[in-house]
């Protein structure tokens, strides 16, 4: 028994030195970055800066030690080396006066938290806007590009299009949710020597941490301002024009589709009235006027209404084809008129549910019908959900729906 007790305390002991030991071997260990709070990067700066500025101090310190500083950088290099335990040395977020290295500056943002997410649409909408304006100004003076490349230009403007309006559905969908984009603010330096200066004043050297006037930057590196000859467009005046030269003009508008639009409709309604006859059934009468009242979603679409070639001027086939598009449009729901006027339908009364106003928004619609039957259809759904009296669900495409009731009323 007492020889347990012997090896218990031996063990306890070295057990007790052992911890002691790792202990001060720890303590020694502790970088002496962490306990300078002079390295802390400015809690005015965002994440966002602070994950660059370490990344650009990372690139600086590599820069440094591959390439010669430059002479105000050999001064910090040389007090660095001499104390290399100074505050400074470990400020990694610090820029020096290049007209003064002894005045150092940290970087901080103010005046910030303003939402920029409308700003950045309509900027994007304008910067479109831009673009479609400058293929224009091309496909209406063109004097280098060939009638493919023409063709092609339209289909660039096609997109823009396209563009905006995904950009338009997306702001006005997203506009009350959080902000996407949230300004940071204004870039200033706060300097030793109690004097604050905003960056977009100066030149600044992310490499060496040098801030300079735009002066002094312009003088110290004259080249770095120097244009070149050569990046200079060259003229295309010299070009040889291609045969045949073509001009695209007489861009379409709105109000140019509604009116073709409109016209369809008039000359195809009076043609369809004819064929059924002046003793239009109900149902006929009601599906023919709601073609009638049928208007055009705003067109954004730009086109050239003209196309001249060598001086000889056609309609531009692009435009035809848009036309062709609307015309095929009307007829195909007149066609359906004509169709349902031969066969035996049901009336339905009709009326509708709609949440507030929202772009996304959308409205389910009841159908009671004379059988008894009553249906709900969801705007966008090609399935209606039905019921009869005797408690039955059942589903009903919408063509199939069509086909067999007819709506006597509107909502």
């Amino acid at each position: 028994m007492n020889i347990r007790k012997h090896w218990k305390k031996l063990l306890l002991t070295t057990t007790a030195l052992f911890w002691a030991s790792c202990t001060s071997e720890n303590d020694n260990a502790l970088p002496t970055i962490a306990q300078d709070t002079s390295s802390a990067v400015d809690p005015g700066i965002s994440s966002d800066s602070n994950i660059a500025s370490s990344s650009e101090n990372a690139a600086a310190s590599s820069s440094s030690e591959a390439s010669a500083p430059s002479s105000n950088s050999i001064t910090q290099s040389s007090s660095s080396e001499a104390n290399p335990s100074s505050s400074s040395s470990l400020n990694l977020n610090a820029y020096k006066l290049a007209s003064d290295p002894s005045i150092t500056c940290t970087p901080s943002y103010i005046n910030g938290g303003k939402c920029l997410d409308s700003e950045d649409f309509y900027n994007a909408r304008d910067n479109i806007l831009e673009k479609i304006e400058k293929h224009k100004k091309i496909l209406e003076e063109n004097q280098t590009l060939t009638l493919e490349q023409l063709d092609s230009l339209e289909e660039e403007i096609i997109k823009a299009n396209k563009q905006w309006e995904t950009q338009t559905r997306s702001y006005y969908t997203n506009r009350n949710s959080n902000c996407v984009h949230m300004d940071p603010g204004t870039l200033v330096y706060n300097c030793s020597n109690n004097e604050s200066y905003e960056a977009s004043t100066l030149a600044t050297d992310y490499d060496n941490h040098i801030l300079y006037t735009k002066e002094e930057h312009r003088a110290k590196f004259p080249e770095k301002y120097q244009s070149s000859s050569s990046s200079e467009p060259k003229s295309s005046s010299s070009a040889t024009p291609p045969s045949p030269l073509c001009q695209k003009s007489d861009f379409t508008t709105e109000a140019d589709f509604d009116k073709a639009w409109e016209d369809d409709k008039k000359e195809l309604l009076d043609i369809a009235k004819k064929e059924l006859g002046n003793n239009l059934a109900e149902k006929d009468s009601i599906c023919l006027d709601r073609v009638e009242n049928t208007y055009l979603y705003p067109s954004t679409d730009v086109i050239a209404k003209k196309q001249t070639c060598d001086g000889e001027t056609i309609v531009n086939p692009r435009y035809l084809q848009k036309l062709d598009t609307l015309k095929t449009s009307v007829k195909k729901r007149i066609d359906k008129c004509i169709e349902y006027s031969k066969i035996e339908q049901i009336a339905c009364d009709i009326s509708a549910m709609c949440p507030e106003y929202g772009v996304d928004s959308k409205c389910t619609y009841k159908y009671s019908c004379n059988d008894g039957v009553s249906c709900r259809r969801t705007e966008g759904e090609r399935d209606l959900n039905c019921s009869n009296k005797q408690g039955e669900n059942f589903k009903y495409t919408q063509e199939e729906f069509e086909k067999k009731y007819y709506e006597k009323s509107s909502y």
